[in-house]
């Protein structure tokens, strides 16, 4: 009877040390996500790749991109947003330096507009060219001030999703959109607005990079992802995820990159930490799916 009551001691004593809570990770979103959507998908796999088991939730907030880094700044809460790289965004909250997009995403736009427009833009060759046109972005979005730096016009309403409406208002002449979101903005808008439409012609490029934060002082969650997002990226299941994932592939074979007229957009406002993430964690055009990065 002694020796079994040692042995329930010695077991519940040691119990914590292979009975870990699960971590919490909560993605702060502005409309629906589908757990199918890449970047649900994204941040399973990341936790996938760490060490603890974890919950995944998600929690949708009408509220524009400043408010949501208020929110997950202020909140206790495990909230884990995705954001485009931006100085504010960086000093506010606490970025995970691996590009969830590998670069591709947010760094290169695609532009929604109506026909006369693209016939503008067909005469396009150079970012002088692009004076001409009045652009549309969301309220907050990191691209308005890199758009504006250029010395393009940008217009901001609240809501960005009267921006299609705009479009065919003719209040605006251009919506650009990362390389994946492109597609599904479309097919988002399209059924209300017919004569909406995806240039063929131009792609805007400059160093932008989509990124997970948390708030700055949960620390736990920050090295659980990025950990898993490294481990991830090196084995090659990052990367596998943007070639399977069926909205992006298909984006990649149906966008043309290679035959677009690329117009770069300076951009002063990019960190050191930014550039040096979007250097190491590239997308590899050669690379097979299953296949590791290299290093």
């Amino acid at each position: 009877m002694k020796k079994i009551l040692v042995w329930l001691i010695v077991l519940i004593c040691t119990q914590p040390a292979f009975a870990q809570e699960p971590l919490q990770a909560i993605l702060l979103v502005d409309r629906p996500l589908p757990p199918e959507t890449y970047l649900y998908r994204v941040l399973d796999l990341a936790l996938k790749n760490q060490d603890r088991p974890y919950n995944i939730k998600i929690e949708r907030i009408d509220a524009t991109q400043p408010r949501r880094v208020k929110i997950v700044n202020s909140s206790t809460k495990d909230y884990v947003l995705a954001l485009g790289s931006r100085r504010e965004h960086e000093e506010l909250l606490l970025p995970i330096y691996v590009p969830i997009q590998l670069g591709l995403g947010l760094g290169h736009r695609i532009m929604l507009t109506r026909p006369d427009v693209e016939d503008r833009l067909k005469g396009v060759k150079n970012l002088k060219d692009l004076s001409d046109f009045i652009f549309a972005q969301g309220l907050g979005w990191s691209d308005v001030k890199i758009l504006r730096d250029a010395g393009l016009k940008v217009y901001t309403p609240a809501d960005p999703t009267s921006i299609p409406g705009m479009l065919m208002r003719n209040r605006v002449d251009v919506y650009p959109r990362g390389l994946f979101e492109i597609d599904l903005e479309y097919n988002r808008y399209s059924p209300d607005y017919p004569d909406l439409i995806i240039d063929d012609y131009i792609v805007l490029s400059y160093p932008l990079a989509s990124f997970f934060y948390v708030r700055k002082t949960n620390k736990q969650l920050y090295y659980a992802i990025r950990k898993g997002l490294r481990k991830a990226y090196y084995s090659g299941q990052l990367q596998d995820l943007i070639m399977t994932d069926p909205v992006f592939s298909k984006t990649l074979q149906s966008i043309h990159l290679d035959k677009r007229v690329k117009i770069e957009i300076p951009f002063k406002n990019v960190s050191q930490k930014t550039l040096s993430a979007l250097e190491e964690f590239t997308f590899v055009s050669e690379k097979k799916v299953g296949k590791a990065v290299k290093h």
